[in-house]
């Protein structure tokens, strides 16, 4: 792709140099996966087998969370989960996403997460967006970005919201993207620890989560505390 030869470009009206500089970004990108820093992460067969039938599946980028193979992973993790999901008698799923923040900045995967909420029904499958701060939203990409106008899509087909305790700063932008009123928005702030405010559809709850000693261990996330 980076040296095109003019057989090839002229079965398609084109010149050489044309060719290579319009597949130029695709074909240093796949320079990488094959001979780069990404060498051996997409190259070559999958080297796990997954069982999707078991009652947890757990993906877990965190070792490449910082680096700039994160949206290809995710690419791939996501065309996994949806084979998995729309395979007969799949069984009902819960699809949790953490940290969806950076999930959201990827278009391709943020695409992929809209449509498991438009068609969750017909899959069987409830899906969990967890977030710190409404404000994450903002991180998926530049106000009027296809990337931000999904994350918001996403905000609206979600019919439970959980809101734990906000700092003042957030108030004003989780009243105006969660639909709060100002005795809910003034809450925010005053949530101790383990209580939320519950948004079902139209209805408000305040609700204190309590855990049990199973649960604790699961997640405590202080451990290097």
């Amino acid at each position: 792709m980076l040296h095109p030869n003019e057989e090839a470009a002229n079965k398609v009206g084109s010149t050489s140099t044309e060719i290579a500089h319009s597949v130029r970004d695709v074909a240093l990108e796949l320079r990488r996966m094959c001979h780069g820093d990404l060498k051996g992460m997409f190259d070559g067969h999958t080297n796990i087998k997954v069982d999707w039938d078991g009652p947890l599946v757990v993906i877990d980028l965190s070792a490449v969370f910082s680096s700039s193979a994160l949206g290809l992973l995710m690419t791939c993790a996501t065309a996994w989960m949806q084979s998995a999901i729309i395979r007969p008698n799949a069984g009902r799923r819960f699809i949790v996403v953490d940290e969806a923040w950076a999930v959201l900045s990827n278009v391709g995967v943020a695409r992929w997460l809209q449509q498991t909420y438009k068609l969750s029904r017909a899959f069987g499958i409830s899906n969990v967006a967890v977030m710190h701060r409404v404000s994450d939203l903002a991180a998926s990409g530049a106000e009027g970005s296809e990337a931000y106008a999904l994350a918001r899509g996403l905000l609206s087909d979600t019919e439970t919201r959980v809101i734990y305790g906000q700092p003042h700063s957030e108030v004003e932008l989780a009243k105006e993207m969660l639909g709060l009123g100002d005795s809910e928005a003034d809450l925010l702030p005053q949530l101790g620890r383990g209580n939320a405010l519950w948004k079902v559809g139209q209805r408000s709850f305040l609700v204190e989560h309590i855990l049990g000693e199973r649960e604790k261990s699961i997640v405590d996330t202080d451990a290097r505390m």
